[in-house]
């Protein structure tokens, strides 16, 4: 079975260290086969430069513009010709191509623009750069941070050398408890351990950190009462998106089909689901889903409709979720 390219955004706030970050990455040999696409907000191509000095790989240049918002389509297009070209050159598939977004794109627009590329079956995911000697503050002003964070599988936190890593550690846990956080001091090592595969991880049961890291993201668990069908299941995550729109910034958990008695992992980054997959050995999971939203509280979920058979609560790692009909 040939192996999926994967398709990874690397996201984080201006100066946060991306393209550091990348450059460490590419410099190193499991970094083969890999594409770069470099989008940056203003007229010249400052990151694209840097990388492009790191040696001789496919890239290409999405400037004048942020991708979230401007350049979506020219981002279908690049991606396409990518892999287009690689195949007239007799090639084996890319095994990554990486977008490294601008410091304020966020991700939930990009994926969503990548449906028309649906036939690649790429496999998507985000890494996210947080930096330890500012991204605290940031938090405080720019939304982008948040949904950046929000968005991870990975979250990396960069420039331990500058600050203490415990309050962007802080923020990182306090947004989005479901990424894999990569603290790494040797650069080799952090850019290894960022754009390694991530296997899909269950809900996290450790403590977690303090809350109002972030006063406008709430991270909320939904459980379903055993009468839910499949079809209450499907429908509420619907609605989900719909009540929510941009607020809703990443969703991820497990839910079980009721005839089948199958665990299927559910992701989503803004409101772009991805298709549920099967767990292996999902019967020792817990069914539940962890939501993390900016301005909406448990009770404003509540009425995402108020009939259906689910109960949503604020995440506590390790409570258990009961859901009492009535």
């Amino acid at each position: 079975m040939t192996a999926r390219t994967e398709f990874i955004l690397l996201a984080g706030f201006l100066g946060s260290g991306k393209t550091s970050l990348l450059v460490d990455w590419l410099a190193l040999p499991e970094a083969a086969q890999t594409a770069v696409i470099v989008n940056e907000a203003g007229e010249i191509d400052v990151d694209g430069a840097i990388i492009a000095e790191s040696g001789t790989i496919p890239m290409a240049m999405l400037a004048n513009g942020c991708v979230c918002c401007s350049l979506t389509n020219d981002l279908v297009f690049t991606i396409r010709a990518l892999v287009e070209e690689r195949e007239k050159a007799g090639l084996p598939p890319f095994r990554r191509i990486v977008l490294e977004g601008s410091g304020l794109s966020r991700p939930g627009p990009i994926l969503r623009s990548l449906a028309p590329l649906a036939p690649l079956n790429l496999a998507v995911r985000v890494v996210t750069t947080c930096d330890a000697s500012q991204a605290a503050e940031q938090a405080r002003h720019f939304d982008e941070v948040a949904s950046q964070l929000a968005a991870a599988s990975t979250i990396v936190i960069t420039k331990p050398d500058l600050a203490g890593t415990g309050a962007a550690e802080a923020l990182a846990g306090a947004i989005n408890p479901l990424a894999t956080l990569v603290l790494e001091q040797d650069r080799a090592a952090r850019a290894r351990a960022a754009f390694a595969p991530a296997p899909p991880a269950a809900l996290p049961a450790g403590p977690m950190a303090p809350e109002r890291a972030h006063p406008r993201v709430s991270v909320l668990r939904v459980a379903f009462a055993p009468e839910a069908g499949w079809e209450d299941r499907l429908d509420w995550m619907e609605d989900l998106a719909a009540f929510c729109g941009d607020r809703l910034l990443r969703v991820k958990g497990f839910i079980r089909h009721p005839g089948t008695g199958a665990t299927l992992l559910v992701q989503a980054v803004g409101t772009l689901f991805s298709p549920p997959a099967p767990m292996s050995g999902g019967q020792d999971l817990p069914e539940a889903l962890v939501v993390i939203a900016r301005d909406l509280s448990a009770q404003d979920l509540r009425v995402v409709n108020p009939a259906a058979p689910v109960l949503v609560a604020p995440y506590r790692p390790g409570k258990a979720l009961t859901c009492v009909p009535g």
